[in-house]
């Protein structure tokens, strides 16, 4: 099956590509705070006896509801399974996690490629998925050592955009499949509900010409059976009924409860003229239904939040920040350079290419100008995503990677007559959708110019080795960045004051108004209010984003300076650079 060796490319190209992380994982690290929580909370959920929404010892002990839903967190156990009765869970955990980006990826890369085969020609199918390892878009949320939903979420969706193509024709069975991946989809992660609509809403393209109404139902059934399901099983931490957007939640099986009650209405309308514009305004009616349920669903990750809190937190997080500068070409250029090529495939009128590239299931009546302005559509909004949100680049790459291979097929067949010059457009192609975003993300590596050094050498602030140091704050609450908590209570027995988690955003609005505070004399009220005993520290050479607007008097300001205030005592260090204050309410 020539899906395999795509699965094989692409995975093969994400090992080598990450040869540089490798050691450092294979040692036992891994690559961000999500990761960490991630297989701390699978790891909870085993001593539990059943999975958890939520990680004991943040808050300050209180604990921290996480928002992803625990889909990923089931795939991750049964991987695990198999070696935990030679290794124990901790580390079988551990190994599935590294696994899961090389798998993740060469899933992709093969699904991306099945995606498009209607559109392109077998044999160039193979620039998709390695498209899919290499692409900066792509890659760097792929790096070995990364375990979290990222590159699966863009996979769920080219599944399901896949199922939608070949249910385009009437194929009732493909429209049930793609029912079942957009609702798993959306399980995952409901970041994926924009672009799992948007492969639905091309199916109502179809019933503007044709009564598909029976595709538009078994989409709605498999989609709402997997939304309904996956809500018994997986529940957010409030109970079936509270309206979470940024997990799985009543929101979402009401969502699929209307579609399959919209669609129901559609195969009842009688084949008469008015017929595609009615249905139309009946799936749109419920769908502003459901969004005037929902209105939350409408404003993203800003609409979790109160308007302050929502500055305070996500203004510290990369990935919520737009692309900027040279970033662009990197992250962006694919997804540009697909919606330019699918824009200029949807206004050419139809010709002798174009015939013989359309797939079958798109011939009837002119559908395929229509559904390349549709794609075309779909990658305009994906690129404003990924422009708006570092988070969501992968979006407009994977569009990007999915045209490479009909781009390469519209070059052979449009220039069959000329051979040197269709190998001259292949390569070009290949060069500017790979090449381009390549030589950027070079040039981003490379400094520019000498930087003066530092004044002092700093320490690494690795916290792989932090054990020994905090074993005597064993059960006690230790103020540290929020980034930093996760792997703390992976590594350690200490209870966090806050972390990077909305729903935690209490423990991070206390964690972060303690190192905000002039330090004084006394134990200021608040670094009393987050009930720490002990504090770690660990100088940078940049100043600390959480206190980078405010003079520099906080109490992150006095610790990079060397001077603690008389209410930290030392208690002890380690190579790495840590440094553990304890508490007093004393000076004496």
């Amino acid at each position: 099956m020539y899906l395999l060796p795509l699965f094989l490319l692409a995975a093969g190209v994400n090992i080598l590509l990450g040869l540089g992380a490798w050691p450092s994982v294979l040692a036992g690290n891994l690559q961000d705070p999500d990761s960490y929580m991630r297989l701390l909370r699978i790891e909870q959920g085993i001593r539990a006896g059943h999975l958890l929404t939520s990680v004991a010892g943040d808050q300050s002990g209180a604990g921290v509801m996480i928002e992803w839903s625990r889909l990923l967190d089931m795939l991750l156990w049964l991987l695990a399974a198999p070696l935990a009765p030679f290794i124990g869970w901790h580390k079988a955990l551990f190994a599935a996690g590294v696994a899961l980006g090389p798998l993740g990826v060469g899933f992709l890369g093969a699904v991306l490629a099945w995606a498009v085969e209607p559109f392109a020609l077998r044999r160039y199918l193979w620039s998709a998925a390695l498209a899919a390892a290499v692409l900066p878009g792509i890659m760097t949320i792929a790096v070995p050592g990364v375990v979290h939903y990222h590159v699966l979420l863009l996979a769920m969706i080219a599944l399901t955009a896949g199922f939608t193509a070949r249910a385009w024709r009437g194929d009732s069975w493909r429209g049930f499949l793609a029912g079942l991946s957009g609702g798993f989809a959306i399980w995952l992660t409901p970041e994926t509900m924009p672009f799992v609509l948007m492969a639905y809403a091309s199916l109502l393209l179809r019933w503007l010409r044709e009564p598909n109404a029976s595709v538009l139902f078994t989409t709605a059934a498999g989609c709402c059976d997997v939304l309904v399901l996956g809500l018994f099983i997986d529940p957010p931490a409030g109970g079936y009924f509270a309206p979470e957007v940024d997990r799985l939640s009543c929101v979402y099986a009401v969502m699929g409860l209307l579609f399959l009650a919209g669609s129901s209405v559609l195969t009842r309308l009688p084949n008469r003229s008015w017929r595609g514009p009615v249905g139309c305004i009946v799936l749109a009616v419920l769908f502003g239904v459901w969004v005037a349920l929902f209105p939350g669903v409408m404003l993203g990750p800003y609409g979790i939040l109160p308007p302050a809190e929502a500055q305070a937190f996500f203004g510290v997080i990369a990935e919520q920040m737009p692309v900027r500068g040279g970033d662009a070409a990197m992250f962006l250029f694919p997804g540009a350079a697909a919606l330019a090529y699918a824009l200029w495939r949807g206004a050419r009128r139809q010709d002798r290419v174009q015939a013989l590239l359309m797939p079958e299931m798109l011939k009837p009546r002119g559908d395929g100008r229509v559904i390349w302005l549709y794609l075309a559509l779909c990658g305009a909004v994906a690129l404003v995503l990924g422009a708006k949100f570092l988070l969501f680049v992968g979006f407009s790459t994977i569009f990007g990677a999915a045209m490479l291979p009909v781009a390469l097929s519209q070059a052979s067949v449009g220039l069959a007559g000329k051979p040197q010059l269709a190998s001259l457009a292949r390569v070009s192609i290949l060069a500017l959708a790979l090449g381009v975003p390549e030589l950027a993300a070079i040039a981003k590596a490379s400094p520019t110019e000498t930087a003066a050094p530092p004044a002092r050498s700093y320490p690494s602030c690795k916290l792989r080795g932090i054990a020994p140091l905090l074993a005597q704050a064993a059960g006690q609450v230790v103020l540290a960045g929020p980034e930093d908590a996760p792997e703390l209570l992976y590594r350690t027995q200490v209870k966090t004051v806050g972390s990077l988690f909305h729903h935690g955003i209490t423990g991070y609005m206390r964690d972060r108004a303690a190192w905000r505070v002039a330090p004084g004399s006394a134990v200021p009220p608040e670094v009393a209010a987050t009930g720490a005993a002990y504090v770690l520290f660990c100088p940078s050479p940049s100043r600390y984003l959480l206190v980078a607007d405010l003079p520099k008097n906080t109490l992150w300001d006095a610790l990079a300076a060397g001077t603690p205030p008389p209410w930290l005592k030392p208690a002890g260090s380690n190579e790495e650079g840590w440094t553990l204050y304890r508490i007093t309410h004393s000076t004496d």
